[in-house]
């Protein structure tokens, strides 16, 4: 997949995997998360009006309304609210910064918790 942004002097093209990777290394950071980077890079998917986009897919933000989609793991000791809000506040904000154009929605997923049996 193929993000486009056009502007006066031409098209700025980012693949879909560049994306993912500034978010993971955003997300990683996060207190709480404790997904590696590498499974991050496979929780996190594109979408649009809830249809998921394909690998070879080309997106022009500009026209779209780009949703974003991360499946997180969490600390048992964390509180779970705080951090998916932190996960969505920093995707919104590295896209922004980053790439320049905003995504309409970051939706997180707490897809697991680790906890520990003692």
């Amino acid at each position: 997949m193929t993000i486009a942004v056009e502007n006066t002097d031409g098209q700025i093209r980012v693949s879909a995997n560049a994306l993912s990777e500034v978010i993971a290394r955003e997300v990683v950071q996060v207190p709480g998360v404790i997904d590696s980077f590498e499974s991050l890079l496979h929780s996190i998917k594109f979408s649009e009006n809830g249809q998921f986009f394909q690998t070879n897919d080309k997106i022009d933000v500009q026209h779209r309304s780009l949703e974003a989609n991360i499946t997180i793991s969490l600390d048992p000791n964390c509180i779970f609210w705080k951090v998916a809000s932190d996960v969505q506040n920093r995707v919104y904000s590295i896209i922004e910064k980053q790439f320049g154009f905003s995504l309409k929605k970051v939706n997180i997923e707490v897809g697991k918790v680790e906890w520990s049996i003692t």
